[in-house]
């Protein structure tokens, strides 16, 4: 086994470790902050250790947050997890370590819950940085692993009949082998981008040594160093300061998930809303260009709006299943943040809106057939929906409430329609009088809806402070 290139720091770290640990009652089998209960003085003498060695390689001591929580962008965790050490830049998470420590009894039980552990940390990262324009700003994901040197630890020991250690090897292997082919298979597959891996006998001796040489304290110091400094560059070369990152994770397809995911820190989240103004803008535009199509139908503008509820207004937290009642199959089902449901039933942007009649106009007949329609949808849901609703909360796990539903028919564009002598502020006063006379639907044209959402999203980026 190598000795430790930077000897002495990590040896007089390790004494204080065990000093601390045996003046104090607490006697845990293991200790860290990623799950952990116990982080105590004698957990925090390698916390120091870690955090003087990010210093010494320029990264600002006030950027390092201890026992910090973090939520991924998309990851598998519903909530956030504790890491030992957070680095910071601009708001923007750039390097996360752990530190556990294993000593005591039941080192075999003790070290399957750590890989556990550790494994299902990798994991969330991967899941959260799984796509091109993230990868490049994957935090530097690091894990500093103290594991107690002794006779129990250091025994070979032959897998279980039946069982085959991870490495594929069925020779005995120690606890300290096994941890030596599990962190090997984490780094080379990427999983983590630094690993330490020491062991450490208990005083009077305090030895400390590595198991292996690329996962000693300083390959561990310079791989996380290297890290942060290539997610620094991959931001400068990409011209991303917070708002150019979320800009970038605005882009992808989990855009609320990445919103939980900033709101760890205030210049993130702000960054992230920013940009997804500017993103669901965009949007906006594409829409209205394509409702201008003379190409354009309705099963075409169905598919470009998609799952895009928030066009409908900040009422709306989703949409549900389109056949939620036998023999109708709805366009686009929105839910009501109190449960409710509002029917959308589209048609295309050049359906005829309005028509003269006796020096007057009115609503065209597409419109009248499509209320008609949305009217017998209403009607369903009505007279269905209690046990439609008990059925689904047993059965599916989901609650609607039926009740008095509303509905909108989206129809036609007055650009795409306009008649000889006939103004948009005519065609807007036609639906506006037949709204009136409606309860429960209203009409609205591709040109209200899209304007509707770009008055909103205008707002929201003029706010004071954005």
């Amino acid at each position: 086994m190598q000795r430790l290139d930077d000897q002495h720091a990590v040896n007089q770290a390790m004494r204080e470790f065990w000093e601390a640990r045996s003046e104090s009652r607490e006697r845990p089998a293991w200790a860290g902050a990623a799950g952990g209960s116990y982080i105590g003085s004698a957990h925090r003498a390698l916390v120091r250790l870690v955090v003087d060695m990010l210093v010494k390689r320029g990264v600002d001591r006030a950027a390092i947050h201890l026992d910090a929580p973090l939520d991924l962008p998309g990851g598998y965790r519903p909530t956030s997890r504790r890491w030992d050490l957070i680095v910071l830049d601009e708001g923007i998470p750039v390097a996360v370590i752990d530190i556990l420590v294993s000593v005591g009894q039941s080192f075999g039980n003790n070290l399957n819950n750590r890989i556990e552990e550790i494994l299902g940390a990798a994991a969330d990262f991967a899941r959260a940085y799984d796509q091109d324009q993230t990868w490049a700003m994957k935090p530097c994901v690091g894990l500093f692993f103290v594991l107690e040197d002794s006779d129990e630890t250091s025994r070979p020991r032959r897998p279980r009949p039946g069982v085959a250690f991870a490495s594929g090897n069925d020779n005995a292997l120690s606890h300290q082998d096994r941890l030596t082919a599990f962190f090997r298979r984490m780094l080379g597959d990427g999983m983590y981008d630094a690993i330490c891996y020491l062991t450490s006998r208990r005083p009077p001796d305090h030895s400390v040594t590595e198991p292996h040489p690329d996962m000693g304290f300083a390959p561990f110091s310079e791989a996380v160093a290297t890290r942060i400094s290539q997610v620094k560059e991959a931001r400068a070369c990409s011209g991303f300061d917070s708002a150019g990152f979320g800009m970038m994770l605005a882009k992808r397809d989990d855009v609320d998930e990445v919103l939980s995911g900033l709101t760890s820190t205030p210049e993130g989240l702000s960054a992230a809303e920013a940009a997804i103004i500017r993103h669901r803008r965009a949007v906006v535009a594409e829409l209205r260009a394509l409702a201008l199509d003379p190409k354009t139908n309705e099963t075409k503008m169905q598919a470009a709006i998609g799952e895009r509820y928030w066009l409908f207004g900040g009422q709306y937290v989703g949409i549900a299943r389109r056949t939620l009642v036998p023999l109708d199959q709805y366009d686009i089902p929105l839910i009501s943040a109190d449960g409710s449901l509002h029917i959308v039933e589209l048609k295309g942007p050049e359906s005829r809106l309005v028509r003269s009649h006796r020096n007057h106009l009115i609503v065209a007949n597409e419109v009248h057939e499509a209320v008609s329609q949305c009217l017998n949808y209403l009607r369903s849901l009505d007279e269905t929906g209690a046990t439609l609703q008990t059925l689904q909360r047993n059965e599916l796990g989901v609650e609607y409430d039926y009740r008095r539903g509303r509905g909108t028919v989206l129809i036609g564009h007055p650009d795409r329609v306009a008649l000889p002598g006939v103004t948009r502020g005519q065609i807007d006063q036609t639906i506006r009088s037949y709204n009136a006379h409606l309860t429960r639907i209203q009409i609205l044209t591709y040109a209200d809806l899209l304007d509707s959402a770009e008055r909103a999203l205008r707002f929201e980026a003029e706010r004071p402070g954005r």
